[in-house]
C-alpha cells in the first residue's frame, strides 16, 4: 500500500527555503502579513486584528499537519532563513492537492509565488495516490491567476458565486479554477 501524501517538513527550492510553519513564527505572520489589507484581500479571512488570531491559526496548522489534512509551511529566502516572506497551503483532499498561497508585499513581483507553488505542485504529482493539483483565484486576482499558469496548470473554469472573500464584498464572489493533472 502506498503511503499517503505529505510534504516535506522542509526542503528547498533555488532561492528559497520552505518549512512547517512554528509557534516561533506567529509575530513574523502577524506584522508581515497577516495584518496587512493589501495581502489578505483575496483571501477567504480578515486581517487579524490581534496577535491570539495568528497564535490560534499557528496551532491549528500544527493540529491539520499532524492529522496529514493539510500542510502550512512558511517561505524564507534561503540567504535569511529567519525571516518569512510569505506561505504556502497544501490540503489534502483524497486523491488531489489543493492550494492556497500569500507573500508579504514587500516581495511581491519577485517570482516568489510561482517558484514555490511550481515545486509543490511538482511534489504532489510526483507521489502515486496524487492524480490533480488544483487551485482557485478570485476573476479579479490576475497575479495569482498568472503563477497557477507558470506552475503548468491550466484554466478548467469559471466557478460562479464560489468563493467568499470578505476583504472584497459580502457575497460570494466568481473564481477561477485551474488544474494540473497526471
Amino acid at each position: 500500500m502506498t503511503e499517503a501524501y505529505r510534504l516535506p517538513e522542509e526542503f528547498t527550492t533555488e532561492r528559497h527555503l520552505v518549512r512547517r510553519i512554528r509557534p516561533s513564527d506567529a509575530q513574523a505572520l502577524f506584522s508581515g502579513w497577516a495584518t496587512d489589507p493589501e495581502v489578505t484581500r483575496y483571501l477567504t479571512w480578515r486581517p487579524h486584528t490581534d496577535m491570539s488570531q495568528t497564535q490560534d491559526f499557528i496551532r491549528r496548522a500544527s493540529r491539520d499537519w499532524q492529522a496529514g489534512a493539510s500542510f502550512p509551511a512558511v517561505i524564507s529566502p534561503r540567504q535569511a532563513p529567519g525571516d518569512p516572506i510569505g506561505m504556502v497551503h497544501p490540503r489534502l483532499v483524497s486523491t488531489k492537492v489543493s492550494y492556497g498561497w500569500l507573500v508579504r508585499r514587500d516581495h511581491w513581483g519577485q517570482g516568489v509565488a510561482s517558484e514555490i507553488v511550481r515545486w509543490v505542485v511538482a511534489h504532489a504529482l510526483s507521489h502515486p495516490s496524487i492524480f490533480r493539483a488544483e487551485a482557485t483565484c478570485d476573476t479579479a486576482n490576475t497575479a495569482s491567476a498568472r503563477v497557477m499558469e507558470k506552475a503548468g496548470m491550466v484554466r478548467e473554469g469559471l466557478l460562479r458565486r464560489h468563493m467568499l472573500h470578505p476583504n472584497l464584498s459580502d457575497e460570494p464572489r466568481d473564481s477561477f479554477l485551474y488544474a494540473r493533472v497526471r
